[in-house]
């Protein structure tokens, strides 16, 4: 019975691509060749990108809910091997209507209906590694720019607005992104280094994850950082990921990077960001009420194991509950 499953879910995933190669044309006389019009499209992808458990989840939801982005649901997600597909049914589907979904496990909304936001590795895996997340200027292929290029612009200029990414293996492909699409726009999204490797630690132990074992976006460094007692591994997590993300979004505009904090995560930062982005609003879409973090709810030996872990990092005063935190936009 369960190979009868497998097979099953072979077959389909087959068909799946089967059916996507072959609506590509499609689309391809929808809209104009990547080497002319997709080369300088209007819509400009937009990609949430930050350690993870900052907060990048329930943004990625409340400016999708909130805001007319184009972006890849679960729907989208099963044709992932032609986006523009996916899209297209999901918008026949689902029309311009609010997703109105604020849930997930750990980034995985795939319980929680057809409309709602995904991350969707799967599309990405495409043309990258599965096991690492970092990808530097010489493994970057005029073959993957072209493709992913024309994939993400074929897709925007059909529904006429940018495609908004929340995959958070991005910040670590940023090279890479940087030769695809020069003019991206990106929201940075960073927390208190404390309650970060909290809330990773949290979610390790809710797993399962074994000492040693990764979870979640690899830096550069992952395998050194293996090594490294368990509560060390994820402040470092933390600390190495936000530095890639740093050095690398030196490669844009300024003005097309937006660095926000988990602590001013509110629906006005929602509306400026959305604003920025250039997106209008979707009818009858609400906005989630955010959680931030509080200092009196740190047990005093559990904020003094917490210091004792990110004091091992140069990590920045301002992103500290105690600091300056500096306003978005």
């Amino acid at each position: 019975m369960r190979n009868d499953l497998l097979s099953l879910t072979r077959i389909r995933r087959l068909l799946v691509i089967w059916v996507s190669m072959c609506m590509k044309w499609v689309f391809k006389l929808r809209t104009v060749s990547s080497n002319t019009g997709l080369h300088t499209c209007s819509y400009q992808p937009v990609f949430i990108i930050g350690a993870p458990r900052t907060g990048s989840t329930i943004i990625y939801q409340a400016l999708t809910n909130a805001y007319r982005f184009a972006y890849i649901d679960n729907v989208a997600c099963t044709w992932c091997h032609n986006l523009s597909l996916g899209l297209w049914l999901s918008n026949k589907k689902y029309g311009d209507k609010p997703h109105n979904n604020f849930k997930a496990e750990h980034g995985d909304t795939r319980k929680f209906g057809g409309h709602a936001p995904s991350e969707c590795g799967q599309f990405w895996y495409r043309w990258l590694p599965k096991h690492r997340h970092f990808i530097d200027h010489n493994e970057v292929t005029s073959k993957m720019v072209k493709e992913i290029r024309e994939e993400v612009f074929r897709a925007s200029s059909y529904l006429k607005r940018p495609l908004l990414f929340k995959n958070l293996n991005a910040g670590q492909r940023l090279r890479l992104i940087h030769e695809v699409f020069p003019k991206a726009k990106f929201i940075f999204v960073r927390r208190d280094p404390r309650f970060v490797t909290r809330s990773i630690l949290k979610a390790r132990r809710k797993i399962g994850t074994q000492d040693g074992q990764w979870w979640s976006v690899m830096p550069p460094n992952v395998e050194e950082l293996r090594m490294l007692p368990e509560g060390e591994m994820c402040a470092a997590q933390v600390y190495f990921l936000e530095q890639q993300i740093e050095k690398d979004l030196t490669l844009f505009p300024k003005e097309n990077i937006q660095e926000v904090h988990y602590q001013n995560l509110d629906e006005n930062l929602v509306n400026l960001l959305g604003e920025w982005c250039g997106v209008t609003a979707r009818g009858k879409g609400e906005i989630p009420k955010f959680q931030h973090d509080d200092l009196r709810s740190l047990k005093p030996s559990e904020l003094e194991e917490l210091n004792s872990l990110v004091e091992k990092y140069p990590f920045k005063k301002e992103l500290f509950l105690e600091g300056n935190i500096p306003k978005a936009l």
